[in-house]
């Protein structure tokens, strides 16, 4: 098993070399269902950054572990979990309302890493602010003076089983975000630097780093199919 993690890691970063030479794309482990042996294989191998869904199952992996690069949430943030994220997390990605912001500066001592998230494909079914409410969000953001926006992180349909049409779609999805994400970084917020976009799974991951994501979430193309016995 390790192995065939570490020789998958390498794949991918050999491929964002080849697509995106000396920029610097982050590659983000997704953890979710994986053991924490698997999770560290994949962060000797070269994964920078690794991404969990859930805080419960976090803690239970990685509460006085040594990991060695940041962890992100990368899963919606309930309110009463906010106590034991921000303990754990070194960065919450998926800031995608007031109520959450506002439960999250209440009860950060200092400044938090935090991401915007964003419905990149505008599904009903997702989480994740719309594209069109982003640009009024982050103006206003300055009041949670305890959280520093240092990116956005994107959702979009999945290409599984999609026609070409909507594939073409997807992509352009991706490219649209890809603008909005400079614009706002244009826009000079303190609070907001946004340096990074977090976009790209799987299956997809190629037309993000097209489209100039920072930051790719990779599950799958690591660890293999879950498996959810």
């Amino acid at each position: 098993m390790s192995e065939s993690i570490t020789g998958r890691v390498r794949a991918v970063l050999e491929r964002i070399e080849a697509l995106r030479p000396a920029e610097g794309v982050k590659l983000m482990a997704v953890t979710k269902t994986r053991t924490r042996e698997e999770a560290l294989e994949a962060v000797r191998a070269g994964a920078h950054l690794i991404g969990e869904n859930k805080v419960q199952e976090a803690q239970e992996k990685w509460a006085s572990v040594e990991r060695g690069v940041p962890l992100h949430l990368i899963g919606h943030l309930q309110t009463n979990k906010v106590k034991y994220a921000i303990d754990l997390f070194d960065c919450i990605d998926s800031i995608d309302s007031d109520r959450v912001a506002v439960a999250l500066d209440q009860r950060v001592a200092d400044r938090l890493p935090v991401m915007l998230e964003v419905n990149g494909g505008r599904e009903d079914s997702k989480t994740g602010m719309d594209p069109g409410r982003v640009r009024q969000f982050l103006e206003q953001a300055g009041r949670w003076t305890h959280l520093q926006f240092t990116g956005m992180m994107a959702l979009f349909p999945t290409t599984v089983g999609t026609t070409l049409d909507e594939k073409k779609k997807i992509r352009d999805l991706m490219k649209e975000t890809g603008e909005l994400w400079r614009t706002c970084q244009q826009e000079g917020f303190p609070w907001a630097p946004l340096d990074d976009l977090s976009m790209g799974m799987t299956d997809d991951y190629e037309w993000a780093l097209e489209a100039g994501t920072t930051i790719i979430r990779l599950g799958t193309a690591l660890f293999g199919s879950r498996n959810y016995l």
